[in-house]
């Protein structure tokens, strides 16, 4: 099985790859000094520390890439630059490993043709088990190995070191189809982790949004609208809420029918869509009445604000099969000063205002008198 090309699936596959390659930190140096001890019995002691030298400060290097890997978090664009930073560091790991078939075996010696090549099917049988996440790499770590396996018998040339390269051989083979079908697995349930994501997601999209506009819902404003006057009374910052109301809608259904009706909404829902800041809420509550909870924004702002959406939407024009369509809309402006105010009160003021402004003639916008202000009068 090929890797996916998504690289999200990628980057997970690397973090897997990274995750299991990490436990090297504790058992890769005793491991080394293990072997090194085991060495000494028939290779000179200062080739046998060289190497474990060498060998420790590689485990150092490469331990340092994955940390980090962690650390930076990587986004998926940056999967093939990491990638080749592991295959290089932990390539030189496996190479220090499958160079004693280089300097520590000796031709004719059973004992050293044993050590050398029980310590590469090792190292094999734990590259499948801890590289298999990620099929690149774990093809590039068993290069190094898979030869010191199978060259050194050989070199003898004798039946029995024959039969010894055809074992290596065959066990290479299984064990790469084992290294194959578990990264098979392990990217199978990786994409379908994603999918599901995605789904999660989209499902909780559909959730907070109306079907219509793709505005948000009156769930999901109403929820919004209780965490940001619980954070405008924390942190003393007015909320404004914009209640909006469409002018003569029923008049627009009935002329033109509920068709076009949705037409309407639509394009005046991508109106406001525009005009209104990212971290503002719009929202589509029913039928034609919309509203927009502005967080630190003061009456002035939120005066002028209304003003330019309530222009934007008296200069659409909707061209529809049933004929032209130019709305407008009522506004009124309701403030909660340092987040006093619970949500429905303020959405009652908002909504008197907008009724106010429906009455001087619609298409107009009415501030919400300050409630402070009405209590000492």
């Amino acid at each position: 099985m090929q890797d996916t090309p998504c690289p999200r699936v990628r980057l997970h596959q690397l973090r897997l790859y990274v995750d299991n390659h990490l436990h090297d930190r504790y058992l890769a140096p005793p491991l080394v000094l293990v072997a090194a001890a085991l060495l000494t019995t028939w290779v000179p002691v200062w080739q046998v520390v060289l190497w474990a030298v060498v060998e420790l400060a590689v485990i150092a290097v490469y331990i340092g890439v994955y940390l980090r890997f962690l650390r930076a978090q990587p986004q998926p664009s940056h999967e093939e630059l990491w990638t080749r930073r592991i295959a290089w560091a932990h390539g030189a790991h496996m190479v220090m490993w499958s160079s004693i078939v280089v300097w520590a075996y000796v031709p004719g010696d059973l004992n050293p043709l044993m050590f050398v090549m029980l310590m590469q099917a090792g190292l094999i049988s734990l590259t499948v088990a801890m590289s298999n996440p990620h099929r690149r790499l774990l093809l590039s770590d068993l290069v190094a190995p898979t030869v010191a396996l199978v060259v050194p018998p050989l070199r003898d040339g004798t039946l029995f070191s024959l039969g010894l390269t055809a074992v290596g051989i065959f066990y290479v083979a299984l064990m790469l189809q084992v290294g194959l079908r578990m990264h098979a697995s392990t990217t199978e349930t990786l994409v379908l982790r994603q999918r599901n994501d995605e789904l999660i997601r989209q499902l909780g999209q559909q959730v907070r949004r109306d079907g219509l506009t793709g505005l948000s819902n009156r769930e999901h404003f109403i929820a919004t609208g209780r965490t940001e006057l619980e954070r405008a009374a924390r942190y003393r910052h007015p909320l404004a809420l914009l209640m909006m109301d469409l002018d003569h809608f029923k008049s627009i259904n009935d002329t033109h029918g509920h068709l076009a009706g949705d037409e309407v909404l639509k394009s005046v829902s991508r109106v406001c869509r525009e005009m209104v800041r990212t971290n503002d809420c719009l929202a589509r509550l029913g039928g034609e009445e919309f509203a927009v909870l502005m967080p630190q924004t003061s009456l002035a702002q939120a005066s002028a604000a209304a003003e330019r959406l309530r222009e934007a939407v008296a200069g659409l024009r909707c061209d529809l099969r049933e004929g032209v369509v130019t709305p407008t809309m009522s506004i009124g402006v309701a403030i909660a000063h340092d987040g006093q105010e619970g949500l429905p009160s303020l959405m009652r003021r908002g909504d008197l205002a907008m009724y106010q402004a429906k009455a001087k003639g619609r298409n107009c916008v009415v501030l919400a008198p300050d409630p402070a202000t009405r209590q000492e009068a």
